[in-house]
């Protein structure tokens, strides 16, 4: 199963989508999240939804028909980037289903602007935080260093990954 993964790099940002992760529920796509998605760049925290469970849609197209049925219930709305390569969270719309989710979300959120949306059930999303596992926030390079005979660059690249890793633990609170 593909589950989409939206990522926060700070407290006050959006989530934006940064790719996808291949597991088999809910819980092993939290931890494939985190280790893919959250150990390299600041990570505030994560969301992962099933990818059947976004939909997309874009200015123009036809929402489809609602059927109205069932309750109303919250729906996470993202906007694809004027650059057209990011989805970022820009609000929440309360629809029935899907299609009713759709036309909500293009009435609410497009305006002129003819990108995309996606729209996934709230109840679909799973959340990691920074509570719940230790975002990385650099890349610890040590593994490279063996590998070259070049002493003087290899010093220097060793220095500035140490000083990566001191400024990502106190970013983190660690130290």
């Amino acid at each position: 199963m593909i589950w989409e993964v939206f990522r926060k790099q700070h407290e006050n940002d959006e989530f934006t989508h940064c790719r996808d992760v291949h597991a088999p529920d809910r819980g092993m796509a939290k931890q494939f999240a985190v280790i893919q998605h959250g150990r390299r760049k600041p990570t505030e925290a994560l969301w992962v939804a099933p990818q059947d469970s976004v939909a997309g849609i874009s200015p123009g197209e036809d929402p489809g028909d609602s059927t109205g049925d069932g309750p109303a219930v919250s729906w996470t709305v993202f906007q694809q980037s004027r650059a057209g390569r990011y989805h970022t969270h820009c609000g929440e719309v309360s629809a029935t289903d899907a299609a009713d989710a759709k036309a909500k979300a293009l009435t609410q959120f497009t305006g002129d602007d003819p990108n995309s949306l996606w729209v996934v059930p709230e109840s679909h999303i799973g959340e990691i935080t920074s509570d719940e596992v230790n975002f990385g926030g650099t890349t610890n390079k040590d593994y490279r260093f063996a590998q070259t005979y070049n002493v003087n660059p290899a010093a220097e690249e060793v220095k500035a990954s140490e000083d990566e890793q001191v400024e990502a633990a106190r970013d983190r609170g660690d130290s």
